[in-house]
């Protein structure tokens, strides 16, 4: 098996053939002259090549320096979405609990309404309370209308946290799976 011929193979060799003449005292001007020629040849394309590393570096520097300010952009739009999936998940959740607490609202209204309001009419409207409590007693239906209402905002408060969770969760779980699915780095 022959081994890879080493850089400037042919370079060397001359080298060393003029240093065997240098010893030996066999130098003519003859040599001289093709040694400073082959020299000369030798540092131009040394020039040659330190300019197109040159170049290739400066390339290779900018590639870089994109790449960076590519992977911060990068970065910043990943952010950018995850707060507008976390937006949009909230107005989500924030509509589905509205809605559900809606028709809760409707179902109680009208059950205290059909149901509840003619029993504390006859009940207030049995009791004596004085001139100005038996004023306002025909209000007392409202009134708890009114507690029913204040009590369903602070229920959808505790709805949509729920959903929020449930929705974090959800998603947790599908990143998790997704996660799963990618091939491990070697």
């Amino acid at each position: 098996m022959e081994r890879p011929k080493e850089l400037y193979h042919e370079e060397i060799k001359r080298l060393k053939d003029f240093r065997s003449k240098l010893d030996t005292h066999a130098i003519y001007k003859q040599d001289l002259e093709s040694f400073s020629d082959e020299y000369e040849e030798l540092v131009a394309q040394a020039k040659v090549i330190t300019r197109v590393s040159d170049r290739l570096q400066k390339k290779l520097d900018n590639a870089n320096i994109q790449i960076r300010e590519q992977n911060k952009e990068i970065g910043n739009k990943n952010v950018q979405l995850e707060q507008t999936i976390s937006e949009l998940a909230e107005a989500k959740v924030g509509r589905r609990a509205t809605t559900a607490l809606f028709f809760l609202a409707i179902i109680l209204f009208l059950a205290e309404e059909i149901f509840v309001e003619d029993a504390i009419q006859s009940y207030v409207a049995s009791l004596d309370m004085g001139d100005f409590l038996n004023s306002i007693k025909d209000y007392f239906g409202l009134g708890l209308k009114l507690l029913i209402a204040i009590g369903l905002k602070f229920f959808e408060g505790s709805l949509e946290s729920f959903l929020l969770n449930q929705e974090k969760r959800k998603i947790m779980k599908q990143e998790k799976k997704e996660l799963g699915h990618l091939p491990s780095e070697s």
